[in-house]
């Protein structure tokens, strides 16, 4: 029934990549032209941290192909810091949806993740997520992109929460990490969202799932994919470029192919597309 699953990481501005995943003879404004060679999809995790200017974004659509697409993340100061009070937050959320615009109107943005903090409980804070999802734009839909809610307290894991989602359209953003159960819950047959953050000792994204892990992974979200129009999934490990081979990993299992395998991106088409003159090296070594 899917007709389209995008599998891609959080975010593709990582120094650490160099080496593991980004070629060395590339710059970091070349980051994103090389990563959308080869994957159809990515969250922008900047969004949380701060929100961008809008030539920022501008530059974010041109860069990429027609048809990839983009999630992201709300900023942190409207989920952990206003923890989601509409009075609070309504300014934030405003001009952000402002400067994402351009993506918006390019319809090259798939979700908005509203990433929720550990503090956010459903006993203090369900009539926060209430009245935040009923104070969205109403043409939400008609711009042809989801809300997506991510939990990081088990006070939400009920079938009251589930069947809120389900009553207003609100996409469930399963999660694979360490404080909530697995579950692959559906709230809307037109998307589903899955995030691999990682089992890591002390740091959760400092973990690289092996390949009997993708393999379980990849029979899980075949039974989903029967039931949904669209399928999003990201990878958040970053560490040490593991999300990116965990991405291609699970494409390979899913049978989804890349745009081009890493090893045939060409330096010489990167810095064309960034206006650059092409020197040196054609060819890059092969990422697995």
């Amino acid at each position: 029934m899917a007709r389209r699953i995008l599998i891609g990481t959080s975010g593709w501005g990582y120094d650490e990549w160099v080496g593991p995943f980004y070629p060395r003879v590339i710059k970091k404004e070349q980051f994103l032209l090389y990563y959308s060679e080869i994957f159809h999809t990515s969250e922008i995790n900047t969004t949380f941290y701060h929100v961008p200017l809008r030539r920022v974004v501008e530059n974010w659509v041109r860069k990429t192909p027609l048809d990839f697409m983009f999630s992201a993340k709300l900023p942190r100061v409207i989920t952990h810091e206003q923890k989601l009070e509409h009075a609070g937050c309504q300014f934030e959320l405003d001009r952000f949806l402002e400067v994402m615009s351009p993506m918006i109107e390019a319809r090259k943005i798939w979700a908005f993740l509203i990433q929720l903090p550990p503090s956010f409980k459903r006993e203090e804070h369900f009539s926060n997520l209430k009245e935040f999802i009923e104070a969205w734009p109403e043409e939400w839909k008609e711009k042809g992109y989801h809300l997506v809610v991510e939990f990081r307290h088990e006070s939400w894991m009920e079938e009251e929460v589930f069947n809120y989602l389900r009553d207003v359209e609100v996409t469930y953003c399963n999660v694979v990490e360490p404080l909530l159960p697995p579950c692959m819950d559906v709230t809307t047959p037109e998307f589903f969202y899955i995030r691999f953050h990682g089992y890591g000792k002390r740091i959760w994204f400092d973990y690289l799932f092996k390949e009997e892990e993708i393999k379980h992974w990849a029979g899980e979200l075949k039974n989903v994919i029967e039931k949904v129009e669209n399928v999003g999934i990201y990878f958040n490990n970053h560490f040490s470029g593991y999300a990116a081979k965990n991405a291609l990993m699970m494409m390979r299992e899913l049978n989804i192919q890349p745009r081009k395998e890493p090893e045939k991106v060409s330096i010489l088409d990167l810095r064309k597309k960034s206006g650059e003159v092409a020197q040196g090296q054609t060819t890059l070594d092969k990422f697995f």
